[in-house]
């Protein structure tokens, strides 16, 4: 590395893409990133036919609609693997890192690709953009700053620049262009408007774009991060030294901690329907009228969140999503939460919404953890809790079989899914899995830069 990086954030970053791009990946990141691989496409195939920002038929974009370029291809896809709210979840730092890496790196990688390579490079851009946004959380948190739109076009970069083989230099480069992409704002959740959905895409797209700016002779600031007007500045963030970022990604692994969400609501909110449908379960021929009361405990930073214990009832799609009250109300009412039942919501949805409070004090766990407790009117106390929610690979795939025919998806590709997933990294495995989505747009044009 040249001189002037040897002491800067972009040179440790850099340094760990050469490194992930040489070395195999550990057997259980390996499997981590092929269940979450699944999960991101599992729900992202779930949106066909979803109405969304950009793909109406009388209003559509071309790059959301009909994408004829990798960089339109990466914000398409992505848009949609975001569009139930359903994509996979870093908790300590609130990131969506799946909808912004993987569609960057499918949308670039070359047929032929070596499945191993692709697998390694959506490891090591969930493992920059996770850590990196773990040490920035609480000043991104404090301005109001969405970690997806901070840290997604870095992971996403990183990524790329693994799958097209960038030497440390290049890789510096692109990740210094993604650090100046960064944007988002969580007044999205308050407003209940559709921002966070590009918000994801166009992490994806920035991301690419970047590592192509950077393969194309671009310079980046070196010092972007921790310079005098760089990022940590901006924020407001404690300063962080290359040795302890370095450190810090060669701990624990982050696609190992993502939280894969079984419910189309979001991460925060994932325990408190889990355990809300778990009750219900447990008291056959329970009705909304039998509740008088419910509280619903979550971490404080998670009840502070923006859009989670609002007052109001939810005006949008959106609001409901990240709604904990709502998501609770149609868990308790329906036993499950389907994407259609959040907004506006049944008459029995709208009475036990009005009866459910939402409070802080449940101890901070790495998966948003939620205790929900159950008054009836005769006077019984239901009560159960988790520290989080576990999707592992079958309820992956029962997943995939139920998501995807709703959706107009074939049932042989929901059912050839899982397999073909888990194969990419045989040979002729990325290849299989693409042409498998021939016929879904625009998943069918994957990898074929």
């Amino acid at each position: 590395m040249a001189e002037s990086m040897e002491r800067t954030l972009i040179a440790a970053l850099s340094e760990y893409v050469a490194r992930s791009a040489a070395e195999p990946l550990p057997p259980s990141v390996r499997r981590a990133t092929k269940v979450a691989l699944l999960h991101n496409l599992t729900v992202g195939l779930a949106a066909t036919g979803m109405p969304l920002p950009g793909v109406q038929p009388d209003r559509a974009l071309p790059w959301a609609a009909s994408p004829t370029t990798p960089t339109d291809l990466a914000f398409a896809t992505s848009l949609r693997m975001g569009a139930r709210a359903q994509h996979d979840e870093h908790p300590p730092s609130v990131s969506h890192l799946g909808s912004a890496v993987t569609p960057a790196c499918l949308a670039i990688a070359p047929r032929n690709v070596d499945g191993g390579r692709l697998l390694a490079a959506i490891a090591t851009g969930y493992q920059i953009g996770g850590v990196l946004g773990t040490e920035l959380l609480s000043g991104m948190r404090s301005r109001g700053l969405r970690s997806t739109g901070i840290v997604g076009p870095i992971a996403a970069a990183s990524a790329v620049a693994v799958v097209l083989g960038f030497d440390e230099a290049s890789s510096a480069n692109a990740i210094a262009l993604a650090t100046n992409r960064a944007a988002g704002l969580t007044e999205v959740w308050l407003a209940g408007t559709d921002e966070w959905r590009l918000q994801t895409a166009a992490a994806a797209r920035d991301g690419l774009e970047s590592a192509l700016w950077a393969e194309a002779g671009t310079r980046g600031a070196l010092t972007v991060l921790e310079g005098r007007s760089g990022l940590l500045n901006a924020l407001g963030a404690a300063p962080i030294t290359a040795r302890s970022l370095a450190r810090a990604l060669r701990g624990e692994s982050v696609i190992e901690q993502v939280l894969l969400k079984a419910h189309p609501v979001c991460a925060i909110n994932q325990a408190a329907v889990e355990v809300a449908i778990r009750l219900r379960e447990g008291e056959p021929g329970l009705q909304d009228d039998d509740i008088q009361r419910v509280v619903v405990r979550l971490a404080d930073e998670d009840a502070a969140y923006p859009g989670i214990a609002v007052e109001h009832a939810p005006t949008s799609w959106p609001q409901a999503m990240m709604d904990a009250r709502q998501g609770v109300a149609v868990a308790l009412a329906e036993g499950r939460v389907d994407v259609n039942a959040l907004h506006p919501g049944s008459a029995a949805v709208q009475r036990l919404r009005g009866r459910i409070e939402v409070v802080g004090g449940m101890p901070t766990t790495g998966g948003h953890g939620a205790e929900v407790t159950i008054e009836l009117r005769n006077g019984r106390r239901l009560r159960d809790a988790t520290s989080k929610v576990d999707v592992d690979p079958d309820r992956q795939a029962q997943l995939a079989s139920e998501l995807l025919p709703r959706a107009g998806i074939v049932p042989d590709v929901a059912e050839r899914l899982p397999a073909l997933v888990d194969g990419l990294d045989e040979p002729g495995g990325v290849a299989r899995l693409i042409d498998a989505l021939g016929d879904v747009p625009p998943w069918g044009t994957l990898c074929s830069a």
